[in-house]
């Protein structure tokens, strides 16, 4: 989150320099250079001059030599204009030199100059000029402050007025961008993506191809936001329409940073390392020393969690060697010490906290970015050091900062810390205290995930809605556009004199017969189209029947296969009392107890509402009752069960059942001889968010001794074997004491009628 915001800072204030940039920039500087060269001094040469010195004060990071040009462009097209008396050219003169002022850091002599700006362009009436003196002039203003923030978005605002009331539709868009970013900042998320999706509108209503940065900025947002699904949705449609328009700049390495700490914020490290890599790749061919070390970060983070610290430790260590000041040296040492504190490599991370320790003193306090950071640092380091002192002091000044700020998520990872102090120093009730307070913050949040992805699908509906109000609007102007013309040839035709009356009165005639004939086509679609509306409701209901008695199929054949595995079931048995062979006879018994265990899985879809997925836990006691009945072991055998509430799907289920019958059946006839009394442990649990782990024990004889599982001839072996395969999980049987059989297999995701989004 730290690293994120740092970047966004980045970010905003590049996006900020490019407000004003148009289609020419798009051009190679050698091209622009030779039309500036040979051009005749017109105002084409002008905007060309203007879209060099823009293109140059884009990519200048800390160049002296590309300012200077940009500046030099900036008076060349001034005194052109000048002479030209082009307007248009003098107002962007000036803006572009206000950007270079502001560019160098001397934000004073830019704001004069952006005020000359206002004051020429009201002189003139031009919108455009006004909106844009107004934008430069918010730039002196630090958006890492408070203050500053308001006072930005307050001139950002009175350009928006200008550019509404005059129609600058493409600046509009853009700042309403821009205005959006500056919101986020604000915690005012939900403002910010109505005006990102207004952006977007405009943007696609005048035909700009170049949206991916609105689509960025709302998957961003949506990541803030904690929506992570919507946040993947609009980064991956910013990085297609990149592509499209074959935008290979800093944008796309900010959307692959933003899909990378989408994944990172999931958990999901090993999906995040490949959009790192891409944009780290994009920061090292610009030589942006902000974007690598921000980049850098992130993916050193994904490293450290998917245990790769060497890789991470690579990254920082150069990002470190190339800290321009105590600033940017103590962000990356922050993230050193917080990786060697989760991979537990403490002699190094010790000395990393002491440089954070004297980092600390030579900071302003107003940076309060890096000073959470370093606190937060420092406190999961003693925490792990156990030293629980400095732990807590250093949590109190971390929890000073969040506080005030009201940054929940980092609120509630200070209460969950306090919590395990508390806990380690034995002060139970406090730590109940702050247990409850982290879990009511996680609520809080949810909470507001859920409305803010209400609020994104109303938008996004809002969004639909005035598209096709615009389209329909479109089509009605160019269809008075059209009535208009028809009648302006008409009124020529009646100037040109009495002769041509008799020929006018008869087209008019025959234009209002043409009117009533298409009134009656069109009275006849309508009738046409009410009789469609009729079949197609009636068509829903169809549909609707259709599937309740689809539901009802499906019932029926899970009862039909239950009866059909029943009377397989009675065949065998009756076959079984026939036999004398007790090899063929403990086969049929076996045959018999792998139908039950399918047969009560049909049973069970038959009987319940879900005619998809299985409660493993009503399952398996059935199993184990069943089983445990027909073997009649006196209750020597004593079965505990530790079963989560698992619903299943039943292509997963048969499988597991079959393997558990097998686990068990082994277990009753092999691990208790001679009537020994013992105990069936079963459990069945969650492994993780996405892996189920079953565990079927006995502390019976065990396996024979030299057993190998590879070379045993065993049928129920075997099938346990390939069963685990069918689930794409691991099979492990072993001795401890008795058999310890172990099944780890992945969740096979599914969703139910309704949950499609």
């Amino acid at each position: 989150m730290r690293k994120s915001c740092l970047f966004f800072l980045i970010l905003l204030t590049s996006s900020l320099i490019k407000a004003q940039s148009t289609h020419l920039e798009e051009l190679p500087s050698p091209v622009l250079r030779q039309k500036i060269k040979t051009g005749t001094e017109d105002t084409n040469r002008v905007q060309f001059q203007l879209a060099l010195g823009r293109l140059l004060l884009d990519n200048a990071s800390s160049g002296k030599a590309q300012l200077d040009s940009s500046f030099m462009l900036a008076n060349q097209a001034a005194t052109l204009s000048r002479k030209l008396n082009y307007n248009y050219g003098t107002i962007n003169s000036m803006i572009l030199a206000a950007l270079c002022w502001n560019k160098k850091g001397n934000y004073t002599k830019g704001t004069a100059v952006a005020q000359e700006v206002l004051t020429f362009s009201e002189k003139v009436n031009n919108s455009f000029g006004m909106g844009e003196a107004y934008i430069v002039m918010g730039h002196a203003y630090n958006i890492s402050t408070i203050p500053g923030l308001k006072k930005r978005m307050e001139y950002n605002e009175k350009a928006i007025a200008v550019f509404r009331k005059n129609n600058v539709t493409f600046r509009l868009a853009s700042l309403l961008k821009d205005n959006a970013e500056l919101l986020f900042l604000a915690q005012r998320k939900n403002e910010a993506v109505n005006l990102l999706f207004e952006a977007l509108n405009i943007g696609k209503s005048i035909g700009y191809r170049r949206i991916h940065s609105t689509y960025w900025l709302i998957g961003r947002t949506s990541n803030e936001m904690g929506d992570f699904p919507n946040a993947i949705k609009y980064n991956l449609l910013a990085i297609k329409t990149a592509k499209d328009v074959n935008d290979t700049t800093l944008q796309l390495c900010s959307i692959y940073h933003t899909m990378a700490v989408t994944y990172s914020s999931m958990g999901d490290y090993k999906n995040a390392i490949p959009y790192s890599l891409l944009a780290l790749q994009i920061a090292r061919k610009y030589n942006n020393k902000d974007y690598i070390a921000t980049v850098s970060m992130v993916l050193a983070t994904a490293y450290t969690r998917t245990n790769r610290l060497d890789k991470a430790l690579m990254l920082l260590t150069a990002v470190q060697r190339n800290s321009a000041n105590d600033l940017e040296r103590l962000a990356v040492t922050n993230n050193l010490l917080t990786n060697l504190t989760f991979a537990e490599q403490f002699r190094s991370a010790d000395i990393y906290a002491a440089e954070v320790r004297a980092l600390l003193g030579k900071i302003s306090a107003n940076d309060y970015e890096v000073f959470r950071g370093s606190y937060a640092a420092l406190a999961e380091y003693y925490l792990h050091k156990r030293q629980y002192a400095n732990a807590r002091f250093y949590n109190d000044r971390y929890a000073e900062i969040v506080n005030s700020i009201n940054y929940a998520a980092e609120i509630r990872l200070t209460e969950k810390r306090y919590f395990e102090l508390d806990s380690l120093n034995g002060n139970f009730r406090s730590a109940i205290v702050h247990y409850m307070r982290a879990q009511r913050i996680k609520d809080s949040t949810d909470n507001i995930t859920k409305a803010y992805q209400v609020s994104l699908l109303l938008i996004e509906n809002e969004t639909e809605k005035k598209n096709q109000h615009i389209d329909t609007l479109t089509k009605q102007t160019l269809a008075k556009d059209a009535q208009l013309k028809r009648n302006q040839l008409i009124q020529n035709a009646m100037i040109a004199g009495a002769v041509l009356l008799l020929i006018i009165t008869t087209l008019i005639y025959s234009r209002y017969r043409l009117k009533q004939k298409t009134n009656r086509k069109l009275e006849l679609s309508r009738r046409q189209l009410d009789q469609k509306n009729i079949f197609l409701e009636k068509l829903t209901m169809n549909q609707e029947k259709l599937l309740i008695e689809k539901e009802w199929l499906v019932k029926e054949v899970h009862h039909r296969v239950k009866n059909n595995l029943q009377m397989v079931t009675s065949l065998l048995y009756s076959q079984s009392v026939y036999l004398e062979d007790a090899s063929a006879l403990l086969a049929i018994k076996d045959s018999l107890r792998r139908m039950q265990a399918m047969s009560l899985i049909h049973q069970k879809l038959y009987l319940d509402e879900n005619t998809t997925t299985i409660d493993m836990a009503g399952y398996l006691s059935d199993l184990v009752r069943y089983l445990h009945e027909s073997f009649d072991t006196d209750n020597r055998i004593t079965f505990e069960q530790s079963v989560e509430k698992i619903d299943l799907d039943v292509s997963q289920a048969i499988p597991l059942g079959l393997i558990f019958t097998e686990s068990i059946v082994n277990a009753i006839k092999y691990a208790f001889l001679n009537g020994s009394q013992g105990l069936v442990s079963i459990s069945l649990q969650h492994a993780g968010p996405d892996h189920l782990l079953l565990k079927i024990a006995d502390n019976g004889i065990g396996l024979p001794e030299g057993f190998d599982t590879n070379e045993n001839n065993s049928l129920g072996l075997d099938l346990m074997q390939g069963l685990a395969k069918q689930l794409n999980g691991s099979f492990h049987i072993e001795n401890d004491n008795g058999v310890h059989i172990t099944v780890r297999f992945p969740v096979l995701k599914f969703e139910l009628p309704g949950q499609q989004s």
